[in-house]
């Protein structure tokens, strides 16, 4: 097995920080031997995991599967924005609130989900589809890059825009005499404050100062930052994580050798094998070659026998025994590393509805904490780009020397996931109208999940309570919907059953 290790350095009299050297690992549990390694030589182990993840996510079924299910759960259709400006620091009334939230949902559907798609750089993505893709990044290469750039254009509602940049361009030069790891230049504190860019067109490992650009990480003005880093920190030495396919590749290689074993057997218990005796006097006999005996086919094999000859006939075992069992393993293992469980990789809940229910719940825990993650690396800093540009241009009820002053104040913006998918909506729809009735719970909480904004969907039921009341009085009717008979406390008992 293969590990990286870090040691902490007192280079230039600093020992707050911790430099990362990288080791190689290997040997049995009782027995490891460590090697000290290069730190160019540990980034280029963790840019070989990346390459094969990327190849296992493009070729294999199962690391595919993974792959997509962790971005359609995590972030699926998308994080919803709730802006939320801390009305109380900023001496705002709530009118004036509300007004904001207003024209700062406006301005997001213009520039995030309009079909131009004026938020991507690139023209290719809406802004949930570029929230997809970050997570997406951030999971296979083990971190997520994206540039602020700017695209003036008239059509544009801002000229703000996002440039996702390839992870595999990431590089650390020789020649610099900065501390750069994983591509990223560090101050004597550990802070992030550049990142190195190999140029278009560089193959090269190992890369100088002419073959990278640098780009400063952060705005002199907003503090914002001007290069969005999606990723988590595990390792203070360490700026890239690695593959979340990188602990189960052997598990995911080992799969498929099963599964051709397993089609060899199928194979081969399929081949028929039919033994013709000759009863002539003159034909076949012991002393007839045997490839003349033989006769090989696409579907089996014909033996031409000789009289009184007895054919012994053995049954094919060629497929590997416990098939099942060995897969069962190997999914156990990546629903272990991903950590959402064997059920929600194999998308087959057999257990109880009480244990299919605890799955789903702790896959969900993982989610939440990944979408925070997503949220102040990427969501919260890009929109608070949207906001600032919007101040500056007058779309938002704010001054652009306030919103400086305030950046944080006014920017801030709380992110509703897509909808829980339910296994019984009926429950969840009577525990969302005990949360309203106890004050646990919002409309906007409740319908910002789906991507909607709670004053909108109230009018709008307010619009079709008073045209049925209409109805029902031109045509003397009642649409009135009769009383739900709904189900006993022994629901649960008889779905465990």
């Amino acid at each position: 097995m293969t590990k990286r290790v870090f040691h902490h350095s007192r280079a230039r009299g600093r020992g707050r920080s911790v430099r990362r050297t990288g080791a190689s690992v290997s040997g049995t549990m009782g027995n490891w031997v460590s090697s000290l390694v290069s730190a160019m030589c540990a980034e280029r182990e963790k840019r070989r995991v990346a390459d094969r993840a990327l190849d296992l996510y493009t070729n294999d079924a199962m690391a595919h599967g993974v792959m997509e299910s962790l971005v359609v759960e995590a972030v699926g259709i998308g994080q919803t924005p709730c802006f939320s400006p801390r009305l109380d620091l900023l001496g705002r009334s709530p009118e004036w609130g509300e007004d904001y939230q207003r024209q700062a949902l406006t301005l997001f559907e213009r520039w995030g989900l309009d079909c131009r798609k004026w938020c991507d750089a690139q023209r290719r993505s809406t802004f949930y589809g570029l929230q997809a893709l970050a997570y997406f990044g951030w999971k296979l290469d083990g971190i997520s890059l994206f540039q602020v750039v700017s695209r003036p254009d008239p059509l544009r509602p801002l000229s703000l825009a996002l440039l996702p940049i390839d992870a595999s361009r990431l590089v650390s030069p020789r020649s610099a005499s900065a501390e750069i790891y994983d591509g990223i230049e560090i101050d004597a504190d550990g802070q992030p404050i550049a990142v190195w860019l190999r140029k278009p067109g560089e193959r090269a490992q190992c890369v100088n100062d002419a073959q990278c650009t640098r780009h400063e990480i952060w705005d002199a003005r907003t503090g914002l930052p001007k290069l969005l880093i999606v990723g988590d920190v595990r390792n203070i030495s360490e700026y890239r994580q690695d593959s979340i396919l990188g602990p189960i590749i052997k598990e995911i290689r080992d799969s498929n050798d099963f599964v051709d074993a397993a089609l060899v057997g199928a194979l081969v218990r399929n081949l028929f094998v039919l033994f013709v005796e000759d009863m002539s006097t003159g034909g076949t006999n012991r002393d007839t070659p045997l490839e003349e005996r033989v006769l090989e086919l696409d579907k089996g094999t014909v033996l031409q026998g000789a009289a009184r000859e007895k054919p012994q006939f053995f049954s094919h075992s060629a497929a590997p025994n416990g098939y099942q069992e060995l897969f069962g393993g190997i999914v156990d293992r990546v629903g272990m590393a991903t950590g959402r469980g064997s059920e929600s990789v194999l998308r087959r809940f057999q257990a109880s509805y009480s244990a299919s229910r605890a799955n789903i719940e702790k896959a969900e825990q993982y989610n939440e904490y990944e979408r925070s993650i997503l949220n102040t690396t990427f969501n919260q800093p890009a929109l608070a780009w949207m906001q600032y540009e919007g101040a500056l241009r007058g779309h938002l009820p704010v001054g652009a020397v306030d919103m400086e002053e305030h950046l944080f104040e006014y920017t801030r913006c709380d992110f509703m996931p897509q909808p829980f998918r339910h296994i019984d909506r009926e429950k969840i729809s009577k525990a969302n109208t005990l949360d309203l009735a106890s004050n646990t719970n919002t409309l906007a909480r409740i319908h910002g999940e789906g991507g909607r904004d709670w004053r909108e969907e109230l009018t709008q039921r307010a619009r079709e309570k008073k045209f049925i009341a209409e109805l029902e009085a031109q045509y003397g009717v009642s649409f009135e919907a009769q009383d739900m008979k709904l189900s006993g406390g022994k629901k649960d008992e008889e779905e465990d059953d």
